[in-house]
């Protein structure tokens, strides 16, 4: 009984300890905050604990904002929650209170601020300057957690740049490094009745040594084919070029073999040296065509510019004019609204009329392209000239001109692109001047011309009109690719297949119509005559879309045609107007189609589709699909289908599989007649300074991840890629120019390794292989349970260190430390104070095992 009431008394004593503890630091908490509702701050009071080793204020050094200790952290910085760079920054003490960065004079400079509180003579001793002496009303916060310094500075002192811009002095030319990117394929049919067997390979191989800013690149490509044992191989080198980009002029530099622009000209293969503007070195805001948006506002205003009912912009402007030239591209058609909302809550709006054209460029922007080199087309066909240049005059209008000069053969155009409130126009005329064969009796020069007129335009009743064009041509205009056609008709009596030869006019038009709930109506067209009895290409296709929900209904009509024009004449029979020409396989099809698709089961990840077409030929067809993922994380798809058709009736399967090393792909159908299978892979090899990488197939710009034993980690940006037992993988795509973020997530990697930071940024130059390097920590994972040898508690808070003094863990509550022990057994340090008796050691022996987390008592002895 004594007992029982012994114990009562002992029970109710904790119960009190225990709601003091947790009282006691509300109610000072709510009396540090009385009278300031806007910032509360919170603190622990550690005088507040019982046990040796607190009550000394050891753990003080938490109760500061920015919850960190001088010295120096590699860190991610931000301005105004845009993300300038990652760079090591040292932290240092103003007083016992206060940690702040210690951000010298050129890092302020750098970050564009408008300021006139810097002593310039900071400069030359490099000193470290608070935040507040260089902007007035300048902010720091530092999150510990995710290592990153956000700096808020006002508007007002900082110089205006585009949304979007990402400093040029930030883009990351990459690592020296090489790499070979391929993609076979095989396929087979084997005919079941009289029918021929085919088997065919192909592989595409694409290769590349980075070295600074310059890119060395091959494109080749190896066909084999098999028709009922009669075969044949060849190899082709496509392309071989070096190129390098200009960002002083914000320009790219080819020198090898490359393609001319086809806007206004056709585009031809040559080899020789182009140099053009490269737009993906502008911001997002300043790419594509968007007009400059002028007005004048009476206050502070807000500003709020709409197209067909939706904001697509906001901002603030002080009192007076104002001009907003960084809009994104949206869409070629639509007027912009824009609102002004004055301080007193007054507004005015007015219209600024916004149609354009291909062609159409931002008020003071300027684009070109030059090439110069020998023509491949047709084998040789001697030098090329070739240059453009366009340029934005004002929001209305822009204006344009090319030249082609050629061997025998010269074109000039002049163009300009008009917006209007009825819609935008684009005008060319194009004169060309040519000889088919000097010193021969073709040596006649023939003068012709085209012309042109493009128009866009759209409509509220959601009807618009997204290109219409026109182009009549006089029987002596010709291309320069037709005039080397010709010659090699003349040298060789070979045929020559053209599709622009002999054509006269082309019409074309794209009508859509929204129907808003209904649905949603397009039409899109076009025409070419030909003279001298060549027949007309038509083409035409229809299509209404609608959707409800996740189920989607289409029905599609498309009229085509297949064939070739050749002719069949003498070089002499074209000089004289006799031209006999044919279209050899010539036949129309009108062709409608009706689709459905729905998810099936309990995910979205599988969709049940059917479909089924019409063809003015009798192929009448109808299928009946499904596909979806067989993975969550997608890297295993898969298709089947049935099909009925006027010929034959199918069942096929296909899937594809995304590994980290490559990507594997089959399909196998088998049918009334026939039965077809086939097998692909793809992927690439990365040489880098760190050895031999396997990886999908590569984009033009990618990176290389390294992250030291962090094998099994998984990249969250790219399905299937991780980190290999090398510790490297392949992001095989990033955006060139712009902040690509790359995450690493710790999947299935190792307990005994851990990544310090997960997440990082970077701005490629197009074309470079940049290097990421992760920084990770080993030891074996391990959760000390610590306790002195008389059985008391280590406080909280307390460091635990290695033999070299480097910090590893902290002791929490009840004597727990999570650390990771850099070896398997030794000695470690645990410390709470700089007094006699408040630092101990221990000794650990430990398994290795790198699945789960050890548990581990141990007796820590005190260092006198």
């Amino acid at each position: 009984m004594k007992d029982s009431i012994l114990l009562k008394y002992k029970s109710f004593g904790v119960f009190l300890i225990a709601l003091v503890t947790i009282v006691t630091p509300l109610v000072v908490a709510d009396e540090l905050s009385e009278g300031n509702d806007e910032s509360q701050e919170f603190i622990f009071d550690d005088s507040l604990l019982f046990g040796g080793g607190y009550g000394e204020n050891y753990l003080a050094r938490f109760n500061t904002v920015e919850k960190i200790l001088p010295g120096r952290y590699q860190i991610d910085i931000y301005l105004n929650n845009e993300r300038l760079n990652r760079q090591i920054i040292k932290f240092v003490a103003e007083d016992s209170k206060r940690v702040f960065p210690c951000l010298d004079v050129s890092f302020w400079r750098e970050t564009n601020i408008i300021s006139t509180f810097i002593d310039e003579t900071l400069i030359e001793n490099g000193q470290c300057v608070l935040p507040e002496s260089v902007v007035r009303g300048v902010s720091t916060k530092f999150d510990s957690e995710q290592l990153r310094l956000d700096i808020a500075i006002p508007q007002a002192y900082l110089q205006q740049t585009p949304r979007g811009f990402v400093d040029p002095n930030s883009w990351d030319a990459g690592d020296t490094a090489g790499f070979i990117s391929y993609n076979s394929n095989f396929y087979q049919t084997t005919s079941r009745g009289n029918g021929s067997d085919m088997r065919a390979f192909y592989t595409g191989l694409n290769t590349g040594v980075n070295w600074g800013l310059w890119r060395l690149k091959n494109q080749s490509s190896y066909h084999y084919n098999e028709v009922n044992q009669d075969s044949q191989d060849s190899f082709n080198s496509i392309r071989t070029y070096a190129i390098r980009a200009l960002p002083d002029t914000q320009s790219e530099l080819l020198l090898g073999e490359g393609y001319t622009r086809g806007n206004v000209f056709g585009s031809l293969s040559f080899t020789g040296i182009q140099l053009q503007t490269d737009n993906r070195m502008l911001p997002d805001s300043l790419r594509g065509y968007a007009p400059v948006v002028r007005g004048l506002a009476n206050t502070t205003a807000k500003v709020v510019i709409k197209q067909n009912g939706v904001s697509i912009y906001q901002t603030t402007v002080a009192a007076g004019p104002f001009a907003i030239s960084d809009l994104y591209p949206t869409s070629y058609e639509g007027d912009l609204l824009v609102e002004i909302t004055e301080a007193d809550g007054s507004i005015s709006s007015f219209n600024v009329p916004f149609s354009a054209v291909p062609g159409s460029l931002r008020e003071g922007q300027s684009q070109y392209a030059y090439s110069l080199g020998e023509v491949s087309h047709y084998g040789s066909g001697g030098y090329l000239a070739d240059l453009t240049y366009e340029h934005g005059l004002s929001n209305a209008l822009t204006l344009n001109t090319s030249g082609r000069i050629g061997k025998d053969y010269f074109a000039l155009s002049i163009g300009t692109v008009l917006g209007t409130e009825w819609g935008a126009f684009g005008f060319t005329t194009v004169h060309s001047s040519s000889r088919i064969a000097k010193y021969t009796e073709y040596d006649e020069w023939k003068n012709g011309w085209r012309v042109g007129v493009n128009y866009s335009q759209s409509f509220d009743s959601g009807t618009a009109v997204t290109l219409a064009g026109y182009h009549y041509s006089t029987e002596s205009y010709l291309e320069l690719s037709d005039v080397l056609g010709l010659r090699a008709m003349l040298s060789n009596q070979d045929k020559f297949v053209s599709a622009t030869y002999l054509q006269q006019a082309e019409m074309s038009i794209s009508l859509n119509q929204s129907l808003d709930d209904l649905g949603y109506i397009y039409i899109s067209g076009s025409k070419r005559q030909y003279r001298d009895g060549r027949a007309d290409d038509d083409q035409i296709q229809l299509g209404y879309s609608v959707s409800f929900g996740s189920i989607n209904l289409g029905l599609n009509f498309s009229r085509q045609y297949t064939s070739e024009f050749a002719t069949q004449n003498s070089f002499a029979d074209l000089q004289i107007g006799k031209v006999d020409t044919y279209d050899s396989n010539r036949q129309k099809e009108d062709l409608w189609s009706l689709t459905f698709s729905m998810p099936f089961g309990s995910t979205q990840s599988n969709t049940l589709n059917t479909g089924i077409s019409r063809s003015s030929r009798e192929m009448n067809n109808y299928n009946l699909g499904l596909s979806g993922a067989v993975t969550d994380d997608k890297t295993w798809v898969y298709g089947l289908s049935a099909a009925k058709s006027s010929a034959n009736n199918s069942l096929s399967i296909n899937t594809q599989k995304r590994f980290n090393q490559a990507a594997l792909t089959g399909s196998l159908s088998i049918a009334d007649e026939y039965q077809q299978v086939s097998t692909g892979i793809s992927g690439a090899v990365v040489a880098h300074s760190g050895g031999i990488t396997l990886s999908q197939n590569l984009s033009e710009t990618f990176a290389i991840i390294e992250a030291e034993g962090a094998k099994g980690a998984k990249v969250t940006n790219s399905w299937g890629t991780e980190i290999d037992s090398a510790g490297y993988a392949i992001v095989p795509s990033l955006t060139p120019y712009r902040i690509n973020k790359v995450t690493l997530d710790t999947g299935d990697m190792l307990s005994s390794t851990e990544l310090l930071n997960t997440q990082q940024q970077v701005a490629p130059y197009a074309g470079a292989i940049v290097k990421m390097k992760f920084d990770t920590r080993y030891g074996i994972a391990v959760l000390f349970m610590t306790s002195l040898t008389d059985a008391s508690v280590i406080p909280i808070g307390a460091e635990v260190k290695d033999l070299d003094g480097h910090i590893i863990g902290l002791v929490g509550q009840a004597g727990m430390a999570y650390v990771r022990a850099p070896q398997a057994n030794g000695q470690l340090t645990i410390n709470w104070g700089n007094k006699v008796g408040q630092q101990c050691r221990f000794d650990y022996d430990l398994s290795i095992n790198d699945k789960s987390l050890q548990r581990f008592p141990v007796k820590c002895i005190l260092i006198n």
